[in-house]
């Protein structure tokens, strides 16, 4: 190889590397700024052999949690489902029970304090008014007193505000509930008719990979149940929000400034579940190796943490898996290829060409061959 080819193979390595690296960084700040990544799209769509693995990830992966299903045996010791809100309403109450405390809901001290600022408002305005002041401003200030007022009339009414609010919620639940009872019910006591085109063993699953017609039955059906489970989700989903928004509306200035907004825990998507953990980890994670990449700095361990991540994402969506291109949250192919540069990048050491690497391997390089070459002639 002359040196002209050697020198066109270490500018083209580099250029893979920060090609690389390039992507890496733009999805990591794209996912930081737009603040809504959710690894939820592709461990929900997984599929292969890991498939239940990773769906196992998800946060009340088949929303039995969200939609109140419970499961019970009847006197024949058969099992069946039912809708049972009890134990949302007890998170609700616990929820309810925190921001009475947290905001100080119904506080006479602060009742107290309003009060006394709407009292001492109103002299200044008089005052201003009998000495005609011009440098009051007694527009502002009769706007701030009239806030006030109101904000003292807020006070007084939250005790009974919250408890109507969550007995609101309460009955908006339940109604939606026994509205959809018989279709939720349905849906997860026949949840077996996609497992049913596997009953008969491993041959009649292969037919099924095979047999275009009966993968796209199987995959329409799954379609179905899907949607249908997403819309109720997000429909009991609102109801949440909405409880969560009004009883945090509540609070007055003075509560807020002091404690800051309460958030109401999921219970179907709790804050510390692994999920939300991989949703906040992800996309600092491409920012960090994206620019270690483009850098190329600790470009071999910035690499294999790369091809890491993307094998574990083709994990989800295996490429011989039957219509996983067309169907899946991309096309894997996209990834498979970025793994093999990430691969050649490790194997390479493509951070020593045009990269920080270079200057740490010089330093750290030169001091390691001194050390030898004076091992050798010491004799040692």
């Amino acid at each position: 190889m002359t040196r002209t080819h050697l020198f066109l193979a270490f500018v083209a390595l580099a250029v893979l590397r920060i090609a690389v690296g390039f992507h890496f960084f733009v999805e990591g700040k794209s996912k930081l700024d737009s603040g809504t990544f959710k690894s939820s799209y592709f461990l929900s769509a997984a599929k292969g052999p890991l498939a239940p693995k990773f769906k196992s990830m998800l946060d009340d992966p088949d929303g039995r949690v969200s939609l109140c299903v419970e499961v019970v045996s009847d006197d024949e010791g058969s099992s069946k489902f039912q809708l049972d809100p009890a134990k949302t309403f007890e998170h609700w109450d616990q929820f309810v029970t925190r921001a009475k405390g947290y905001y100080g809901f119904g506080s006479d001290k602060l009742q107290a304090k309003l009060s006394e600022d709407y009292k001492s408002l109103g002299d200044q305005i008089r005052k201003a008014r009998k000495e005609k002041d011009a440098s009051v401003n007694t527009v502002a200030l009769e706007a701030e007193r009239a806030g006030k007022a109101q904000a003292l009339k807020q006070v007084r009414n939250q005790l009974a505000a919250v408890d109507a609010i969550l007995e609101d919620h309460q009955m908006m639940l339940a109604s939606w509930l026994d509205f959809n009872k018989t279709e939720i019910v349905s849906h997860f006591g026949t949840s077996e008719r996609l497992q049913g085109f596997v009953r008969d063993g491993d041959n009649r699953g292969q037919v099924v990979q095979q047999v275009q017609s009966l993968r796209w039955q199987r995959d329409e059906i799954g379609s179905d149940r899907d949607k249908k489970l997403k819309g109720w989700k997000k429909e009991v989903a609102d109801i949440w929000n909405s409880l969560e928004t009004q009883v945090n509306d509540l609070a007055v200035a003075e509560q807020v400034s002091r404690s800051g907004i309460l958030p109401l825990d999921r219970a179907y998507a709790p804050s510390g579940s692994m999920v939300s953990i991989v949703d906040r980890v992800i996309p600092w994670f491409d920012l960090i190796v994206g620019s270690l990449l483009i850098l190329g700095l600790f470009s071999r361990l910035a690499s294999l943490a790369g091809a890491g991540f993307l094998l574990s994402v083709l994990a989800t969506q295996p490429p011989w898996v039957p219509d996983v291109v067309t169907s899946g949250p991309g096309s894997v192919y996209l990834y498979v290829i970025e793994f093999a540069a990430l691969l050649v990048i490790f194997a390479t050491c493509a951070g020593r060409n045009f990269g920080v690497d270079y200057f740490i391997h010089a330093i750290f390089g030169r001091k390691k061959t001194n050390q030898s070459s004076h091992s050798v002639e010491s004799g040692t």
